[in-house]
């Protein structure tokens, strides 16, 4: 029987791009999840998510989805029976597959003065781009203080510098998903050993693992230049207490570290530099990976009817992430998808309350029982999640132990990942010293402007 490794819900490179992109600077010392100050900014949706709106009655919204999210809109709006309540017709419109060709669609339609839809489902690097093109409307007013509690204290800081500029907040998320940390437990209890909790620990596993002549190693990546690699650098920097594009002593402390996993300790394969997420897949699969970091679509690949004869719950194991210098904040960080709307809509009033609906405390724990695209870490949601999913206990071990940074950013992003990935993989591949990759990183970030 075959073992299939490929993602089945989307194309990875794909997210590889959101998990790896730069987000927005918040305005100085403001925060966006802070509960509005007047009554004026208190607006709050309706008490129950199938309430008609106080005001408006009717009228037409579009909402732009990724196709696999489509089945799952529809089927959200169905359940909540929102247009029998409000009045309003809700159409279903597909956006295009990436961001780039998402940016251009939309971009050429508000240059006619027209838009392919009013409230957009969208990722992190189009939130920074549309919101400082002036594109998206500003939604502060219409997010609820009940809302922002129900934020996790995650997602509150994800908000603050994902989803707003200069102190405006031009998304809500609804779908919040981290890396999380597989290991072979079987292994671990066959060997005696613990699974690694700090740093120092992963080092240590290369000497009980790994076996090169055999094809096995401790632990494996996907390090493939143009967006997998800085995923991990961005990761090991923040365990570093740092950000990657800062170029600082954390950097160099993250870069040092990753080199003497590879050729000192030996625990990660350096062969993890020509790989993407499904050869790293197909390795742990095979029996050649004790352990790894990765996103939660490897949990429904290992499930798979396709590895059905090699499955078993203690070889797909999950444990919190190890721990760097800066402690457990910060072990790891969570990208999103959330709902925005498009400033020169038509229909912008039947757009503010459909957005308002979608956001809301009920809608949210309805949602999340409609499919697994509308999890994140809000209260209401991991309260009516199902107890029994893997992800769902995974997400609130991971949220309740606080482990879950931000994700380091750069205001220029695309530039600065490619520049941070050809320094760093000319060090990690013993072409240059760390010193100048560091000098050479420096330079070329500082002529970005």
């Amino acid at each position: 029987m075959s073992r299939k490794n490929n993602v089945s819900r989307r194309d990875f490179m794909k997210m590889a791009g959101v998990v790896a992109a730069g987000g927005v600077l918040t305005a100085c010392g403001v925060k966006a999840t802070e509960a509005p100050a007047t009554e004026a900014a208190a607006t709050t949706a309706p008490s129950a998510a199938t309430a008609a709106p106080a005001v408006l009655k009717g009228g037409k919204v579009r909402i732009a989805v990724g196709g696999w999210a489509e089945q799952n809109m529809r089927d959200l709006l169905e359940t909540t029976q929102f247009t029998k309540k409000t009045g309003i017709d809700v159409e279903v419109v597909l956006r295009t597959d990436t961001k780039e060709t998402e940016l251009a669609r939309l971009s050429s339609a508000v240059q006619a003065g027209d838009t392919p839809y009013d409230i957009l489902d969208f990722e992190d690097e189009l939130t920074t781009t549309l919101s400082k093109a002036g594109y998206m409307l500003p939604l502060n007013d219409l997010i609820s203080k009940e809302v922002w509690d129900d934020l996790s204290s995650g997602m509150k800081d994800y908000t603050d510098v994902w989803s707003t500029n200069n102190g405006e907040v031009f998304r809500m998320i609804h779908n919040f998903e981290m890396p999380y940390w597989f290991y072979r437990k079987d292994w671990f209890d066959a060997k005696g050993v613990e699974v690694p909790k700090t740093w120092e620990d992963v080092a240590a596993t290369g000497k009980v693992f790994t076996d090169e002549a055999k094809g096995v190693w401790a632990t494996e990546d996907g390090l493939l230049k143009g967006a997998f690699l800085n995923v991990y650098l961005a990761w090991i920097t923040l365990q570093a207490g740092g950000n990657p594009f800062d170029v600082g002593p954390e950097y160099k402390q993250a870069l040092e570290y990753i080199y003497d996993l590879m050729y000192t300790s030996k625990a990660l394969n350096p062969a993890s530099l020509q790989k993407d997420y499904n050869p790293q897949n197909a390795d742990y699969i095979a029996d050649k990976v004790a352990f790894m970091r990765q996103w939660p679509f490897f949990g429904d690949v290992a499930r798979s009817d396709d590895n059905k004869a090699w499955f078993s719950e203690d070889k797909v194991a999950i444990a919190l992430p190890p721990v760097g210098p800066a402690g457990a904040k910060g072990s790891t960080y969570a990208a999103g998808w959330g709902y925005g709307i498009v400033k020169n809509s038509p229909n912008l009033e039947p757009a503010k309350e459909l957005f308002k609906f979608l956001i809301s405390n009920e809608t949210s724990a309805t949602a999340v029982n409609v499919g697994f695209w509308f999890l994140s870490g809000r209260k209401s949601v991991l309260a009516a999640a199902p107890a029994d999913s893997w992800l769902v206990k995974q997400l609130k071990a991971y949220t309740e132990a606080d482990v879950i940074g931000v994700r380091p950013h750069h205001p220029q992003f695309v530039e600065a990942l490619t520049i941070l990935e050809d320094t760093a993989a000319a060090y990690l591949t013993k072409q240059i010293s760390v010193e100048e990759s560091m000098k050479q990183a420096k330079d070329q970030l500082a002529a970005l402007g």
